[in-house]
């Protein structure tokens, strides 16, 4: 049987999306002692989150100890289109994500009945995940797009591999249980995140959100990224702040 992984809660990663957000509504008031505050931690907790921030690119703490918006998230702003974008038209923001993540990133559409894989962003020396390019579709279950894909679809519109009381098994961590999955997304749609954990490929893992304004709507298109195993560990919580910040600027334009 295959072994599960459980679910865990991200709360450094909570932390560091509403440090995002307060940064993206406050522009330069907000202090760092206020950040404290606001996120219910400690001084030097809140200056931590602020030097992963800074070192990113994602906020500039100046000389006054207040936060601004920084160069990585003004170029993801630049590149968000509006939510009824076509697929293609989101092709710049999956190209800028894959270049401040260095990870290679994927955009998927629900297409008649199944994910698809639209659109992939890769350079040479970042590994790829073995078959899964553009026009790829399947194994849906052992996928963070899939997952997102199939969270609030009732399962008879899901693809026939599907339909069976066992799925389809690619790595010993594969979700083949259908009520073990339906468990993992009910987790999926109260996140809005989800999780790969080598359940595609041994020694890979992958996060991807939705791209859609309407939480009581069946979600029509995905992002993710894929990163090695040792590199989800020890960044995972930054990369799901991130991916849920960049799909609240889509949405919302904020």
């Amino acid at each position: 049987m295959a072994r599960s992984r459980p679910l865990r809660t991200l709360s450094t990663g909570d932390r560091v999306l509403k440090a995002l957000e307060l940064v993206a509504q406050r522009h330069d008031t907000l202090t760092v002692k206020e950040l404290a505050i606001e996120l219910g931690v400690s001084l030097s907790t809140a200056y931590h989150v602020v030097h992963t921030l800074s070192a990113s690119g994602y906020a500039l703490l100046e000389r006054h100890r207040c936060l601004r918006p920084g160069p990585a998230l003004y170029r993801l702003a630049a590149c968000l289109p509006s939510p009824s974008a076509r697929p293609e038209a989101l092709e710049p923001l999956v190209d800028e994500i894959g270049r401040i993540t260095g990870c290679r990133t994927y955009l998927a559409a629900w297409s008649d009945r199944d994910v698809e894989i639209v659109y992939v962003h890769g350079r040479r020396g970042v590994r790829e995940l073995p078959g899964l390019g553009r026009g790829f579709r399947g194994a849906a279950h052992a996928l963070a797009l899939g997952k997102i894909l199939l969270a609030g679809r009732e399962r008879r519109d899901w693809p026939d591999y599907l339909q069976a009381s066992q799925f389809p098994s690619r790595t010993p961590f594969t979700l083949t249980d259908p009520s073990r999955l339906l468990s993992e997304l009910d987790a999926v749609r109260q996140h809005r995140i989800a999780y790969d954990r080598e359940e595609f490929t041994l020694g890979a893992c992958c996060l991807a959100v939705p791209l859609t304004p309407a939480l009581h709507e069946p979600v029509g298109l995905a992002v993710g990224i894929s990163l090695p195993r040792r590199r989800f560990e020890a960044e995972g919580e930054l990369m799901s702040a991130l991916l849920h910040q960049v799909a609240r600027l889509q949405v919302f334009g904020t």
